[in-house]
């Protein structure tokens, strides 16, 4: 019988991440692969780093499995998605999902 990590491993990949599920494929850090981008919880998480005297770019927020990124990405890392340079305001694994929330750079 399979433990529970096992089967919460396979659940990221088959269900989570599904493409007829709710997975979409991007191109992350030049490889493509598939993510859930989370506009509803990015807005929760923007209320964290709201300073009324600063304008913001734009940001997102998305899911992707750690073994297809690899290293959790650092806070401040520069980070591409389709194509678009973001920096990574905050990063968690969240078992064995990447949670990852990024703004774009503007020059």
């Amino acid at each position: 019988m399979d433990s529970f990590k096992d089967m919460v491993r396979e659940d990221i990949k088959n269900v989570f991440l599904d493409l007829e599920i709710f997975g979409e494929t991007h191109m992350v850090a030049g490889q493509e692969m598939v993510i859930l981008i989370d506009d509803g919880e990015k807005r929760k998480r923007n209320e964290q780093y709201l300073d009324e005297k600063a304008i913001y770019s734009k940001r997102i927020l998305f899911y992707a499995a750690a073994e297809d990124v690899g290293t959790l990405p650092a806070l401040g890392m520069e980070i591409d998605v389709d194509g678009r340079s973001y920096e990574v305001l905050q990063a968690d694994d969240e078992g064995g999902v990447y949670s990852i929330l990024a703004e774009e750079f503007r020059e």
